[in-house]
């Protein structure tokens, strides 16, 4: 099965489809996150921080195993909290980072947002969406995985698309 590079080719999934094609595209794309050799000056503030995309991705792996029975939404928000200050640091260019680097943790921690979403569909789709998106720029742009890899790995979506 060929990866359609249409725009948005997974915004049709449903949300559980979705939610677990970002987990796992986040997942491939966070080693950017985990290699990356921050400088000096921050490795003392990103401390807490390095791992926290690699505990969020083992929490939302938790809740997508149990099909979201035994999600603990308590434990979702406390790793959301602790997304907010770094990502406005990047965001706000106090962190720079790598484009792909960025990409691979906001990808995680879209998925998150989403998650606080859980009852506005609409608005958690298109934060799974966007972490699809970040995921797929990463990994594609610093060749980690070829176009074919990735269609293997998306295969069940891409054909749940249709």
């Amino acid at each position: 099965m060929e990866l359609k590079m249409e725009t948005c080719w997974w915004a049709s999934l449903g949300k559980k489809d979705l939610l677990e094609l970002a987990y796992i595209l986040s997942k491939n794309a966070i080693v950017l996150w985990d290699s990356y050799n921050f400088p000096e000056e921050f490795k003392d503030k990103l401390k807490e921080v390095k791992s926290l995309p690699d505990v969020a991705l083992l929490e939302i792996a938790v809740g997508l195993n149990n099909k979201n029975e035994n999600l603990n939404k308590d434990r979702i928000n406390e790793l959301y909290t602790l997304f907010v200050t770094p990502v406005l640091q990047i965001r706000d260019r106090n962190l720079k980072l790598p484009y792909v680097v960025k990409s691979a943790f906001l990808s995680v921690f879209q998925i998150l947002k989403g998650m606080q979403f859980d009852w506005d569909q609409s608005q958690a789709m298109q934060c799974f969406s966007s972490s699809v998106t970040r995921s797929l720029d990463a990994i594609k742009i610093s060749n980690i995985m070829t176009l074919d890899e990735i269609s293997v790995l998306a295969q069940k979506y891409i054909l749940l698309n249709g």
